[in-house]
């Protein structure tokens, strides 16, 4: 994939040498930058590609995509806000400044954008699941989990759908609905070290025997150790010292 995309940009490179004016040959060598990481060089094409064609929404919403990944929030909103003027039924637009806003704790306004791209796509999952996410900031769980529902209704290997659910379903007291999500989840993805401690853990609130969860800690602090995550393996240590002790 990362020799394909170099060849095309070599390819894209003619292309423009040979017409200059050639906005689509901009776009598309924008997109193949943006393909290895190079997001700054991406949205420099993006820009001469706007100038040559200025209506085009796609552009300023990959532009919009370049710049979240530079974390260029109000620049990102300000280029999807563009996108969604000039095609007002871009979804994938509405859903990604959703994304901007929530990264700015502009939760409300997150989940307006998101409402719209539901109306507009009703089997938009990463809407519902994004929805779920900023309710779950607010403090709506229960609001939350019913989004994750629907997401996890669409796309039933949703693994982050299943774990922002437990999170939800732990925080309203439901630790064993948790348990059975966090099951889910590593039958999907048996190495995902946070499952096995937000399982752990709920087997402790809900009065599980400590062996059951000194299980979980431990694959947790194995798996996290592996991962080199070193937030949880610190958190996975400290729950098993607590059981030990």
């Amino acid at each position: 994939m990362l020799r394909q995309n170099f060849a095309a940009i070599t390819d894209f490179d003619t292309a423009i040498r040979l017409k200059p004016d050639y906005a689509n040959a901009y776009v598309n060598r924008g997109i193949a930058k943006a393909d290895l990481g190079q997001y700054a060089a991406a949205i420099a094409d993006y820009d001469i590609a706007i100038r040559l064609k200025p209506d085009d929404a796609n552009t300023y919403y990959n532009r919009g995509l370049e710049k979240y990944m530079l974390r260029q929030n109000f620049a990102a909103i300000t280029d999807f806000d563009t996108a969604i003027k000039l095609k007002p039924n871009f979804a994938k637009a509405y859903v990604n400044r959703g994304i901007a806003k929530a990264d700015l704790k502009q939760h409300a306004a997150a989940i307006a954008d998101y409402d719209i791209a539901i109306r507009l796509k009703p089997d938009y999952v990463n809407a519902y699941y994004n929805r779920g996410v900023a309710k779950g900031e607010l403090g709506q769980h229960a609001a939350a989990i019913a989004d994750y529902d629907i997401a996890i209704r669409l796309k039933p290997d949703y693994v982050n759908a299943y774990y922002n659910r437990g999170v939800a379903k732990g925080k309203l007291g439901q630790h064993a609905a948790a348990i059975t999500d966090y099951d889910v989840i590593i039958r999907l993805k048996p190495d995902l070290a946070g499952a096995y401690y937000s399982r752990g853990r709920a087997k402790i609130l809900l009065g599980r025997s400590k062996l059951e969860a000194k299980q979980d800690f431990s694959i947790a602090l194995r798996l996290a150790t592996q991962a080199n995550d070193a937030s949880l393996k610190t958190m996975a240590e400290k729950a098993l010292r607590i059981l030990n002790e």
